[in-house]
């Protein structure tokens, strides 16, 4: 899709919605409700809650990312979210290097609030008035993004595309890599400058964000440096308990079958281990 067919009004809108224009009115009136809360555990003491939105929609959320929101592109830095980059992709640029720093952004969802969200829509879609508001009330719940929605992520890298120029500048500036997938920063070379989590805090505070300070970590190469949950200090590589987890899983196909390795594994069903044993590979190969 050109620029000059992407749709400006509401009218234009709906149609590549599929939708009526009173159908896509409330729909984005009824959506705020639209949505099935529940906490995701993790080893964390507090839990993330998630906002899943119901199915139809998500079906609307995901036509609309694909269809428009894909049409505008985040930062080259952000390698989160969006088709040909991924968490391997972003741990590719920080291997080898002598220090790693690996710091986070706390609640990155929420804190993109709705104002930031119709930025957005102004700065790279053109969407007027009428056309935004609904758009803000299908992706947005609560006055923020929701952590749940597919809409959600590259909205985020959207609003935040400012910030990874200030901080891939703030790299250059000492000599550094930098990049971001999601709400996971990294910046790698020879040395770390003392207060570049000060300097980084400098950058995200203004625009709406803040540090997870008790995530930032320094790693040196005597360690063992992780980007995105891949070790990086010599090339790619999976962590060795999970590298040997799946070598246990992988004997265990080739000797019982799939039902007796799920039973041992902790996946859920075959697609999910074929989906760790394809990223397994895809690792392998990029090493």
């Amino acid at each position: 899709m050109i620029a000059s067919q992407l749709p400006r009004n509401l009218a234009d809108l709906a149609a590549i919605l599929g939708l009526s224009e009173s159908e896509l009115v409330k729909l984005a009136e009824v959506a705020e409700h639209a949505y099935n809360r529940y906490p995701l555990r993790t080893r964390k003491r507090r839990p993330r809650w998630i906002e899943a939105p119901k199915p139809f929609l998500k079906a609307v959320q995901r036509r609309l990312l694909e269809t428009l929101l894909y049409q505008a592109h985040p930062h080259e830095k952000a390698h989160g979210f969006f088709p040909g980059r991924s968490i391997l992709s972003n741990a590719t640029v920080h291997t080898g290097k002598a220090w790693v720093l690996s710091c986070d952004l706390k609640d990155f969802f929420p804190s993109t609030k709705q104002l930031m969200v119709d930025y957005v829509l102004r700065r790279f879609h053109g969407f007027e008035q009428t056309a935004r508001a609904v758009i803000l009330g299908l992706v947005c719940r609560g006055g923020a993004l929701p952590q749940g929605a597919p809409t959600s992520p590259h909205l985020a890298n959207l609003a935040f595309l400012d910030g990874d120029e200030q901080l891939s500048d703030l790299a250059n500036a000492h000599g550094l890599a930098y990049t971001r997938y999601a709400d996971d920063m990294t910046f790698s070379g020879d040395s770390l400058p003392d207060d570049l989590e000060d300097q980084i805090a400098a950058i995200v505070v203004p625009i709406g964000y803040r540090l997870a300070q008790a995530k930032t970590k320094r790693m040196g190469r005597h360690q063992c440096q992780k980007v995105t949950g891949l070790v990086v200090n010599d090339g790619v590589k999976l962590p060795r308990a999970q590298r040997r987890r799946l070598r246990a899983i992988r004997q265990d196909l080739d000797t019982r079958g799939m039902d007796f390795a799920l039973a041992r594994s902790s996946y859920r069903s075959a697609a999910e281990l074929a989906g760790h044993l394809a990223f397994e590979r895809m690792v392998a190969v990029a090493r």
